[in-house]
């Protein structure tokens, strides 16, 4: 590939990394997998990077079909979507998990860690804006992009592992409530973007 393709791969890659949130994945990963053994934690981590890997892969190839089949709105996609992740976001702030957060003893690998936490609203609209132009060396260069973010989560959350036995629980917990405050301003930031959207005079107003 070209210096000009390979340049265009690390800005897309950028930007689904804030999409996702993937600074903000290794809280929420070790809160969801806590009192696993260190083998199920792993497996989930692999689990949860198939199923973003899916999910984004599926939405770049036929999410605007399947939005267009069912009416539904982007903006409205965004805010609902956002919603959720402002849910759990609260949970971590106030150290109350958020019922998504409780998987009833199954893997939290699909939910929440691989939706709505990674693969979410803002990750999951940006990939489908990138699939309308699916030709050539561009769609490749999504492609791949789209493969890179998935391992750079699971970088992340095999990772975790590090950053728990460093902070311990105590830092944890603090930890916790600043990622789960800066996710909730990134949901709400994602919610007013699509208000605006909706609502274009309050910009001016």
């Amino acid at each position: 590939m070209s210096m000009q393709t390979d340049g265009y791969i690390l800005t897309t890659i950028v930007a689904l990394f804030a999409m996702a949130g993937v600074l903000t994945l290794p809280p929420v990963y070790i809160a969801a997998t806590a009192g696993l053994s260190k083998g199920e934690k792993r497996k989930i981590a692999f689990q949860t990077t198939l199923a973003v890997g899916i999910t984004l892969l599926v939405s770049f190839f036929i999410g605007t079909y399947v939005l267009q089949l069912f009416g539904i709105n982007m903006d409205a996609f965004k805010v609902a979507g956002a919603l959720v992740v402002a849910a759990m976001a609260w949970g971590m702030i106030i150290a109350k998990p958020s019922a998504m957060m409780d998987t009833h003893g199954k893997s939290p690998a699909v939910i929440p860690l691989a939706i709505p936490k990674t693969a979410g609203p803002g990750t999951i609209a940006t990939v489908i804006a990138l699939g309308e132009n699916h030709t050539g060396s561009v769609m490749i260069a999504n492609v791949l992009a789209i493969v890179g973010i998935t391992l750079i989560a699971l970088v992340f959350m095999l990772g975790s592992g590090y950053i728990e036995r460093t902070l311990g629980e105590n830092g944890l917990n603090i930890v916790a409530r600043i990622f789960g405050l800066l996710l909730l301003a990134i949901a709400l930031t994602s919610i007013l973007d699509s208000l605006l959207a909706f609502f274009p005079g309050w910009a001016s107003a």
